[in-house]
């Protein structure tokens, strides 16, 4: 196998791994097995000094491959003939597509990534906060005219931890909401709600 297709294999089953069963349950050898190599006999080493070094490896690559929904958002012919609604349900479930093939990132965020405040706060520019200004920039280009003057930033964050929360419980209870609401019926009525940024207007308050 080519060096830089070793190095490949080996960063994929490193993330594998420590999403799956964690960073620090995650050893050496097991790495170097599931990527094709001796267990135990330090083959990993010759492409990485450490674990740790693996591990950012692992995470700027993902950062990299999850530009896809930034382009999705920059590239809004495709959602420009659909009502607002369906517009938000689309780009709602482009977010729940990349945070699964984020998978690994995602387990690792929640589970592991305290104990390197560093590598935390990497995730928070590179992933997190990117996301939200995305997103909150799409929804300010979107041709509506809005009621009021919309927190668009404030907008995007419940957004995208709405997306965010439904993924990671659906997650930890293998692929099923544990609020038995599907994917579709979720969407959708996160969209109902957002969509009255510029449909329904402002809610009224509650009479008794």
């Amino acid at each position: 196998m080519a060096e830089p297709h070793t190095r490949d294999a080996v960063v994929a089953a490193a993330m594998d791994l420590f999403g799956r069963q964690g960073y620090r349950a995650t050893t050496i050898a097991q790495i170097e097995a599931a990527a094709g190599l001796s267990p135990g006999a330090g083959g990993l080493y010759r492409h990485f000094r450490s674990k740790r070094a693996l591990l950012e490896e692992g995470l700027r690559r993902q950062a990299e491959q999850g530009r896809g929904l930034a382009a999705f958002l920059d590239d809004p012919a495709g959602l420009a003939a659909l009502p607002v609604r369906d517009r938000l349900v689309a780009v709602a479930r482009a977010g729940l597509r990349r945070l699964e093939e984020e998978r690994d990132v995602n387990r690792l965020l929640v589970r592991d990534l305290a104990a390197f405040p560093d590598l935390l706060a990497q995730v928070r520019e590179q992933e997190l906060a990117a996301v939200v200004g995305a997103v909150a920039g799409w929804l300010r280009a979107q041709p509506e005219q809005p009621v009021g003057t919309p927190d668009w930033d404030a907008l995007a964050s419940v957004v995208a931890s709405s997306v965010s929360h439904y993924w990671v419980l659906r997650d930890v209870y293998d692929g099923e909401h544990p609020h038995g609401i599907d994917e579709d019926r979720y969407l959708t009525a996160l969209a109902d709600l957002v969509a009255r940024t510029w449909v329904e207007g402002a809610p009224t308050a509650r009479t008794a």
